[in-house]
């Protein structure tokens, strides 16, 4: 007698222990899926120049297993599907109260604005995925049954129909990581959005090259004029010929940033030099009066060049001309793409620097102080004083 109802306990044993390994395989499983479809959603808004960083993976692999622990016990326990989705939806405003108290929205970055959506919606699939997906299976075996005529479930007919719904499965899965960033314009706009409260509808996001160039289009004979009206008559040959002839040493400061010059030397006339320091102060007013940090900086790529230079320089830029506006001290080039960000504060989008940039090009231009071309290869705003 003993010994049966010790053969009976052990027994009771080894089906729990297999109902437990089983619930941690269907955990894991769903982990699995839920991990998949947040990281091919968010590879959808990554746009192509962006990265993800390793440990934010890390985090979303351990939010999605957490999520499935907690719904596969908080939806697995209720018989009735209305207490499934009570539990689901609170389970669901807890995840996103805690998200925010944790932080998890505040880093800002075009590279895991998708993450941040679809780890957003996890849940929700999560909760779909539990309540429809036992009730999608019964509904599908039936029909596997009756198509096929089937006594029972235990034969290869049923097996292989069920192994391809799982293969369609996984199939749709690599397909949804075949179209990474196919989204990223609007991971752009929504970054934009939670950053800077607007979103720009000018064009300037998604097709600035055909907008701009239109607008700056100023050409070299009509800059090459008036650079030998204003600048000096004669060409600097090297930096010790600076000292005879009255130009202004261009340098980093608090209205712009010089970058390291390989073609060009620093110096401008006092004209050229006085419409770059109002360019740069007017850059700063510009996105101080929108509520950023004043201490934002474009970035000077171009200066003054020897004929020297000019020769080194068309070896590798077709655009340049042998008779450039630079050898006059009156012209200068505007990185459109790089800017110097303060360290606190409210900082500003590249989108949102190029677009005031770009403004203070055109009020520049419309006051008649300086010309302005938009060159596409260079991502540079040309510019030469009047």
């Amino acid at each position: 007698m003993e010994s049966g109802t010790t053969n009976h306990r052990e027994r009771i044993g080894d089906n729990i222990s297999l109902d437990r390994k089983i619930r941690t395989i269907r955990i894991i499983l769903l982990g699995i899926v839920l991990f998949v479809w947040t990281d091919a959603v968010g590879k959808w808004f990554t746009p192509s120049d962006q990265s993800t960083p390793g440990i934010f993976l890390v985090l979303e692999w351990v939010l999605c297993l957490g999520s499935s622990a907690a719904l596969f016990h908080l939806t697995g326990k209720p018989e009735k599907n209305v207490f499934k989705w009570i539990f689901g939806i609170i389970y669901y405003i807890i995840f996103i109260v805690l998200l925010i108290v944790c932080g998890y929205y505040n880093y800002q970055s075009e590279g895991t604005i998708g993450y941040k959506i679809s780890t957003s919606l996890m849940p929700a699939v999560g909760i779909l995925i539990e309540i429809f997906h036992p009730r999608f299976i019964k509904w599908y075996g039936n029909l596997l049954k009756r198509v096929f005529k089937l006594d029972g479930i235990r034969n290869v007919t049923f097996a292989i129909g069920m192994l391809v719904f799982y293969a369609l499965v996984v199939i749709i899965g690599i397909g949804m990581y075949r179209i990474p960033g196919c989204l990223q314009g609007y991971g752009r706009d929504i970054v934009q959005l939670v950053t800077e409260g607007e979103i720009n509808h000018n064009q300037d996001c998604s097709e600035p090259r055909l907008q701009y160039r239109n607008i700056f289009n100023d050409r070299n004979d009509v800059q090459l004029e008036a650079a030998k009206n204003n600048g000096i008559k004669e060409f600097v040959n090297c930096e010790d010929d600076v000292r005879n002839f009255r130009l202004r040493k261009i340098e980093s400061c608090d209205y712009y940033h010089v970058q390291k010059l390989t073609h060009s030397l620093p110096y401008l006339t006092p004209k050229a030099s006085r419409l770059l320091e109002d360019m740069g102060k007017a850059f700063q007013d510009s996105l101080f009066n929108r509520g950023y940090n004043s201490n934002h900086r474009f970035t000077v790529t171009s200066l003054l060049r020897t004929p020297d230079s000019v020769k080194k320089l068309q070896k590798t830029n077709v655009n340049s001309s042998s008779n450039s506006c630079h050898c006059y001290g009156t012209t200068f080039d505007i990185s459109y793409r790089t800017f110097q960000t303060p360290l606190r504060g409210k900082k500003a989008s590249v989108e949102k620097m190029n677009q005031i940039l770009m403004e203070v090009a055109y009020d520049m231009r419309r006051q008649n102080r300086c010309y302005v071309k938009y060159e596409k290869q260079q991502t540079c705003l040309h510019i030469t004083v009047r």
